[in-house]
C-alpha cells in the first residue's frame, strides 16, 4: 500500500485543522504545527466527524477557473469556504508567478494564494496525437513516402516536437494494416490501406502552435524549415491555440494519400484535417 504524506500546515489549510478540537495522530500525542512535521494520512485519527468528512469530501463539478475564483472572492465568499471549493474541485488555470501576483493584487490573502498554487491542475506538457492515414495505391508500396509531423511554437520560434513515420515500412507490415476494397469508381485504384498511429507529442508551453505535415521521399529530415522548394510547397500547416492547462489534450490528424498516376514515386496529400479537444 502506498503511503501518502503531507505537511501539517498544508493539511491545516485543506481541512481547517488549525485549532480544530480532537484532531490527533495515532498514539494521541498532539504535534506542533510546523513545516518540518508530517502526518501519515493512513493512520490519521480524529474525534471530530466534520474533520473526517472534510478530508474525504470531493466534487464532481468542473474545476474552477481564474474568473470563477475572482468572482467568488468579490462576492464575499469566506476564505475557508473558497479554499475548500478549490480543494474538492481543483483549478483549471496555470499557477505561474503572473497568476499568483494578479490574485495578490486583487486582494487575496497569502493563504488563498497558497491554495491556488496547491490545487491548480498540472500544466499541459504533451498532446495525445492520433494520426489516421488512408492510402489509395496499387499493391506495390516500395516507393511510399516518409510522413513528417512537426509541432512548432510560433511565439517562441522553436520546435516542440518532430515525428517521423516510414509509410513504406508500415504498409509492408500487412498483418498490422487494415485493407479494404473500394469499387465505387472503376477509374481509381481500388486498394485502400489504412494506418493508425498514435503517441504523445511533447508540447511544453501554451500559446500559438503550428502543426506542419509533409510527405517526402527524402529520409532523415529533422526540421521542416529550410526545405527544398518543392517540399516547401507541399507542407500543410494547421494553427493551434494550445491551452496552458486543460481537461483534455487530444488531437486527431486525418490524412488521405494517393499515388500520382504518372509519377509512381510521388504520393499526393489529397485531404488533411486536424481536430483537437481541450475540454
Amino acid at each position: 500500500m502506498k503511503l501518502i504524506r503531507t505537511s501539517l500546515s498544508a493539511l491545516a489549510v485543506s481541512l481547517g485543522l488549525a485549532g480544530a478540537a480532537g484532531a490527533t495522530p495515532l498514539g494521541g500525542t498532539a504535534l506542533a504545527m510546523t513545516e518540518s512535521n508530517s502526518i501519515d494520512l493512513l493512520t490519521f485519527q480524529t474525534t471530530d466527524p466534520d474533520v473526517w468528512t472534510s478530508l474525504h469530501r470531493s466534487s464532481d463539478s468542473l474545476p474552477l477557473t481564474m474568473t470563477d475564483v475572482e468572482t467568488l472572492q468579490k462576492a464575499g465568499i469566506a476564505e475557508g469556504s473558497l479554499i475548500e471549493m478549490m480543494r474538492t474541485r481543483r483549478l483549471l488555470l496555470v499557477a505561474d508567478a503572473d497568476t499568483l501576483v494578479r490574485l495578490k493584487k486583487g486582494g487575496a490573502s497569502d493563504a488563498l494564494v497558497t491554495a491556488v498554487s496547491a490545487y491548480a491542475l498540472a500544466p499541459n506538457r504533451d498532446i495525445d496525437l492520433a494520426i489516421q492515414v488512408q492510402v489509395a495505391t496499387p499493391y506495390d508500396v516500395r516507393q511510399a513516402p516518409y510522413l513528417y509531423v512537426e509541432l512548432y511554437d510560433v511565439d517562441r520560434k522553436s520546435q516542440e516536437s518532430f515525428l517521423l513515420a516510414d509509410v513504406r515500412r508500415l504498409l509492408a507490415q500487412r498483418w498490422r494494416v487494415d485493407t479494404m476494397e473500394d469499387r465505387s469508381d472503376p477509374l481509381l485504384p481500388n486498394r485502400i490501406r489504412s494506418l493508425r498511429l498514435w503517441g504523445h507529442a511533447p508540447a511544453r508551453h501554451g500559446g500559438h502552435l503550428q502543426m506542419r505535415v509533409l510527405l517526402s521521399q527524402h529520409p532523415g529530415l529533422t526540421s521542416l524549415d529550410k526545405l527544398a522548394t518543392d517540399d516547401t510547397k507541399r507542407v500543410r500547416t494547421f494553427d493551434i491555440d494550445y491551452p496552458g492547462v486543460s481537461l483534455e489534450r487530444a488531437c486527431e490528424l486525418q490524412l488521405d494519400l494517393s499515388r500520382d498516376p504518372m509519377l509512381k514515386d510521388l504520393f499526393n496529400l489529397d485531404r488533411a484535417d486536424l481536430r483537437c479537444r481541450w475540454d
